[in-house]
């Protein structure tokens, strides 16, 4: 499974204009092959933060996502109101 977690500081104000194009990304990138969550949370104590949650069977179906043109619209659109992005891949923790 590849799972991570995408924090973005958005520049005060434009959250509304992310989350109006959000829920057509997020259904045609559930419907890619191998897409197990695609999901958008707003963070309750900072309304210019959104936290992006995916999970994926494995890397290469993530990949595939980035490929498709969605995906790259999508991004192109957000990417302009980003003050910081921070990526990171997460895993199940276990006392293994």
């Amino acid at each position: 499974m590849y799972k991570f977690i995408i924090a973005i500081q958005l520049q005060p104000g434009t959250r509304e204009k992310i989350l109006k194009r959000a829920p057509v990304a997020q259904a045609a990138t559930r419907a890619e092959p191998g897409c197990i969550a695609y999901d958008f949370f707003t963070c309750t104590d900072d309304p210019d933060r959104l936290v992006f949650v995916e999970t994926w069977v494995d890397q290469a179906a993530h990949d595939f996502h980035m490929e498709q043109q969605h995906t790259k619209d999508f991004i192109a659109f957000h990417e302009q109101f980003h003050e910081s992005l921070v990526f990171e891949t997460i895993n199940i923790a276990s006392n293994q």
